[in-house]
């Protein structure tokens, strides 16, 4: 085995890269090959990049290609897209794998440096190289989605908290003393925010409106009560407009953390399916706000959420599986490109059956 394993731990200003070369370690990767392994620092910027390249060949000797060399690094948002483009463009092979997963693969840890975390990466790209999946940048449009998605809830969450404290300041001004300045203040800060945040609403949608493909799926998507700009944009924006977990409804369950999984060991431990913390808390709470809206607007979402409390289930099974539901009924809307009809289930029955 001659491949070479380079792992990368990505920070702001710099990044940490170690190089585990398996032609100088027999294919083996133990402690004592990580000690030996080498080690640089660059910064995170082009300069960087090329330094890193020239420094990877001086230590290896060898030309870097796809097939004999895998880059590895952790999902840190902007600080690894830039490097990650830098080798997608030079035709190498970049892994931008989840943190958790990584941190997972690497049982017990003591200690932590950005040195260690190169190495501990380089070892997990060469112990997986069977699961490496090359990286992909996103679409131009989907990218400016995405950053007005997340500073469209960075607005929310500054207008939230001015609400909170606008209400306490209201609620105790009898002892607080002159408080009419901060309330007036605080009132002119919401005010500002909810303007931004309208603002920001509308590029999306003329995002959307500017691109066919999207706007394709949006419509789709969007096509069943329940789901509308915020929840479409973010089924866009976290399946890559539907290219990542290959239509597959499970798949995007997990990710939006309403999929159940059993527990069982033995013949003792039988515990109740239920869902995994493991997932985002904001898609969780898109989805949950999608659900509670399609209940009472979409008539056979409602029939189906009342037949299921009529059985017995408690509101919040009842709830994740209307979830579930939602999720299943999107995907299939985007993978068909298809609008929503109340006969729709029943539509797709009769096609299967001829």
């Amino acid at each position: 085995m001659d491949k070479i394993a380079i792992g990368i731990d990505f920070s702001k200003e710099t990044f940490d890269m170690t190089v585990l070369d398996m032609k100088k370690t027999n294919g083996k990767v133990d402690a004592d090959a990580l000690a030996k392994a080498p080690h640089e620092q660059f910064k995170n910027q082009r300069g960087g990049y090329r330094k890193s390249l020239s420094w990877v060949r001086k230590v290896t000797g060898r030309k870097l290609d796809k097939d004999n060399a895998i880059f590895c690094g952790e999902a840190t948002g902007k600080y690894s897209v830039r490097m990650s483009e830098y080798l997608r463009e030079r035709g190498l092979f970049i892994w931008i794998d989840s943190g958790l997963r990584i941190r997972n693969s690497m049982g017990i840890v003591r200690g932590k440096s950005d040195k260690a975390d190169s190495g501990r990466i380089a070892e997990y790209a060469f112990r997986h190289w069977d699961k490496a999946v090359l990286y992909e940048s996103l679409d131009k449009d989907i990218s400016a989605l995405r950053e007005l998605f997340l500073y469209r809830d960075h607005l929310v969450g500054m207008r939230k908290a001015t609400e909170q404290r606008n209400s306490l300041i209201k609620e105790f001004s009898d002892v607080l003393g002159e408080s009419s300045f901060i309330r007036r203040s605080g009132e002119r800060i919401v005010k500002d925010l909810q303007e931004e945040i309208k603002r920001c609403e509308e590029k999306m949608r003329e995002i959307i409106e500017g691109s066919g493909e999207l706007k394709a799926t949006y419509d789709c998507i969007t096509s069943i009560k329940g789901v509308s700009l915020i929840n479409g944009v973010a089924f866009i924006v976290y399946t890559n407009n539907f290219k990542w977990f290959g239509n597959n409804p499970r798949k995007i369950a997990t990710y939006w953390g309403v999929a159940v999984f059993g527990k069982e060991s033995g013949t003792s431990v039988k515990g109740k399916t239920k869902t995994n913390k493991c997932a985002s808390r904001k898609l969780k709470e898109l989805i949950t706000e999608a659900a509670a809206c399609a209940i009472r607007w979409n008539p056979r979402i409602k029939a189906y959420y009342q037949k299921m409390r009529k059985n017995g289930k408690h509101h919040g099974v009842a709830m994740n599986n209307v979830k579930n539901k939602l999720i299943h009924i999107i995907t299939a809307l985007a993978a068909n490109k298809t609008m929503y009809s109340e006969t729709y289930e029943e539509d797709r029955k009769l096609k299967n059956v001829g």
